[in-house]
């Protein structure tokens, strides 16, 4: 039985190891996200051998950038990169610290919310993410998300309605307001 025991946690440990790219492979694909006039600068967040979060490239700009996280049980999809100014930093860690801990995506957003409007988080006015998400690396779409909280339809001028084609404003009026920009 313990030898059952040693050899399924070989083949666990295993799998997570193979999922885990090498260094270069995580920069390369991460940065894809970015303009390249921020690439080489930018500072990206990856996983080492042991599946932990890690600085893989230290930048000199306020672009911090998140490697695809090898879990399969990544709630955004199969490949999924985002990089975002150091003004954005403290939500998109909160924001992570709440989904990764297994907490609903509505339950999440809720209590940054809540924070932002307390100001525990600080947000800025106006802020830009780039995404890269996809079944692969390879065949992952750009989407530019530019936070602009508490924003209406009204103050910008953007419809709420979804359109792959054109921006468009999604939960105006909230914390969480942003404009979604189809495509680099």
């Amino acid at each position: 039985m313990r030898i059952v025991i040693i050899c399924v946690l070989f083949l666990i440990t295993s799998q997570v190891y193979s999922q885990i790219k090498n260094v270069e492979t995580q920069i390369t694909e991460t940065l894809r996200a970015l303009p390249d006039s921020q690439k080489e600068n930018a500072t990206v967040i990856g996983y080492n051998r042991d599946g932990k979060r890690a600085i893989l490239k230290k930048g000199s700009n306020d672009i911090i950038c998140w490697a695809d996280n090898p879990s399969q049980n990544d709630p955004r999809g199969a490949f999924f990169v985002v990089c975002f100014p150091k003004s954005l930093e403290a939500y998109m860690n909160r924001t992570l610290e709440f989904t990764t801990s297994g907490m609903a995506n509505a339950k999440a957003l809720e209590i940054v919310a809540s924070e932002i409007k307390t100001g525990k988080i600080i947000m800025p006015k106006l802020a830009v993410r780039y995404t890269l998400r996809g079944h692969s690396p390879e065949g992952a779409l750009p989407l530019t998300v530019i936070h602009v909280p508490f924003s209406t339809s009204e103050s910008t001028g953007f419809s709420e309605e979804i359109d792959n084609f054109r921006p468009w404003l999604m939960w105006a009026g909230t914390a969480h307001a942003h404009i979604m920009v189809p495509g680099h």
